[in-house]
């Protein structure tokens, strides 16, 4: 009896990243195998790293923990996508939220979201590592084995260069060993902010805009056992909690707290030494005297994580296109859209990214060349919108985010009050909302003011800073003679001019 899988077309796709956009698409295009009956995709995956699908994670996944982020609808939705990897590998990961609080000082404003499934608020805090992990494992059970011709992974491998004319990648061991090419016939980048897929794309096409940049922030995080007086199913935005710092508090799993202060570039230079400090005892003595929002039980351990780990930086990235049609490439996640952590939604965008692709192959038939620039079309402005909200909602000058914390507390208090069709909920509100693109976010920010007014900002601080940095601009002088020189001899010239119009 003939097989009629085995008379189906195979499309060859390889999957650059074992990130959460790489790993969910390799489930979802792996899933399409078994609910359509078109095109056979087999996937390779290919990593740096190892596979954290088969860390226990009891016990050795703990070791590879990274900060805590936000899972919500946009996220939410993508991973459901496939029931079972959902209801059995993910579900129990992250700790629901119920509540977000505001601390201004010592004085906290709490607002409830919604706890049910699938409404619109509904959101938990988890760790990204243990998303990939979920996910990674689910492969690795329902497709891994050599189970399912379908799937291999090439984990602990590096991809060191793109063949777009000769759809093939060149791939090397970690370890240094055994160089080879890789074939394909669709190359996904998901491969993060240094993508060597994006690379491509750079080299083959002329008309395509890219830049890398930072987000002009630095910080660390710790991780505390969880005060008894802070809501451990809430999120804690801690704006100004710190002197020039900024601060946010996130619940994690097994009553602990991930707790994250960062700082402005600009102001790193001015920051109190004491948290510049290597002894424990100085940033703990400092963080008591002067942290308000809440008393944490242990201020020594946060003081010893402190001063053990380096100051952190993370980029961003900007793309024009996320395709490449002569090269049969797409980018997503980092790879297409890096960006600040600040409002917690670089991985949920990520997770919808491969949702959509998969949706438009659905739409298209599964035919790639209508499905690529069609996947541009749907989430470039969905990855730059990201990227401008996750700079721009924030402002880098200290009374300008006041003023913008005071906004959003004033603004929201009168939406609820008097309904958002009189009054338009505050941005932030929106963000991650069933149903709510960011996008419209971002235009609903637009139309507030709050983009045009921050970008204005944040961009004169950051070139100036960049100019006092790199010696262009002297920090004592603006422009010949300094600032003061240029308004007497302003000064002088009016005099002149008028002095020249009497006689």
């Amino acid at each position: 009896m003939c097989n009629p899988e085995l008379s189906l077309p195979v499309r060859n796709v390889v999957v650059a990243g074992a990130g959460p956009s790489g790993l969910l698409l390799s489930a979802l295009l792996l899933h399409r195998n078994r609910t359509q009956s078109d095109v056979r995709y087999r996937v390779t995956l290919i990593d740096a790293g190892q596979d954290y699908g088969k860390l226990d994670p009891k016990t050795e996944l703990k070791k590879h923990r990274s900060w805590m982020i936000g899972l919500a609808g946009h996220g939410l939705d993508a991973l459901r996508s496939i029931p079972k990897l959902y209801d059995e590998y993910v579900s129990e990961v992250g700790v629901r939220l119920t509540s977000g609080s505001l601390h201004i000082g010592a004085r906290e404003f709490k607002q409830s979201v919604g706890t049910e499934e699938g409404s619109a608020n509904e959101g938990y805090i988890v760790d990204r590592n243990y998303i990939c992990a979920a996910v990674a494992r689910y492969l690795n059970d329902e497709h891994g084995n050599g189970d399912d011709a379908s799937f291999s992974t090439m984990y602990d491998t590096k991809i060191l260069y793109v063949d777009g004319d000769g759809r093939r990648v060149l791939v090397r061991d970690a370890d240094g060993s055994n160089e080879r090419y890789v074939d394909y016939e669709l190359l996904v980048g998901c491969d993060g902010i240094r993508s060597r897929v994006r690379e491509a794309i750079l080299q083959r096409h002329r008309d395509f805009e890219c830049d890398v940049g930072d987000i002009f922030s630095t910080f660390k995080a710790v991780h505390v056992r969880c005060p008894t007086s802070v809501d451990p199913s809430s999120i804690h935005l801690l704006p100004s909690a710190l002197p020039l710092m900024q601060g946010i508090a996130l619940p994690e799993k097994g009553d602990m707290l991930n707790i994250s202060f960062g700082v402005p570039r600009q102001n790193f230079d001015r920051l109190a030494s004491e948290m510049k400090s290597d002894d424990p005892a100085i940033v703990a003595k400092y963080l008591k005297d002067n942290f308000k929002a809440f008393e944490l039980d242990d201020y020594d351990d946060f003081a010893r994580q402190w001063i053990d780990q380096r100051w952190n930086r993370t980029g961003q990235v900007h793309c024009s296109f996320y395709h490449s049609a002569p090269n049969q490439i797409v980018i997503m996640g980092d790879a297409a859209h890096a960006t600040s952590p600040s409002i917690g939604m670089g991985m949920n965008t990520a997770l919808r990214d491969a949702a959509e692709f998969v949706r438009l192959l659905d739409k298209h038939d599964d035919d790639v060349k209508s499905v690529l620039p069609a996947f541009s079309d749907a989430r470039v402005k969905e990855g730059n919108s990201l990227t401008d909200l996750a700079m721009n909602l924030y402002c880098l000058d200290e009374r300008a985010q006041f003023l913008e914390v005071l906004h959003m507390v004033i603004r929201s208090g009168l939406s609820k009050l008097f309904g958002p069709r009189l009054v338009a909920k505050h941005p932030q509100e929106l963000i991650g909302q069933v149903g709510i693109d960011l996008s419209e976010v971002y235009a609903e920010s637009v139309r507030q003011g709050i983009m045009t007014k921050h970008r204005r900002i944040n961009d004169k601080i950051r070139r100036d800073h960049f100019e006092a940095e790199s010696g262009m601009v002297k920090p004592v002088e603006k422009g010949f003679g300094g600032t003061k020189a240029i308004i007497a001899a302003s000064a002088l010239a009016v005099v002149a001019v008028a002095v020249g119009m009497t006689r």
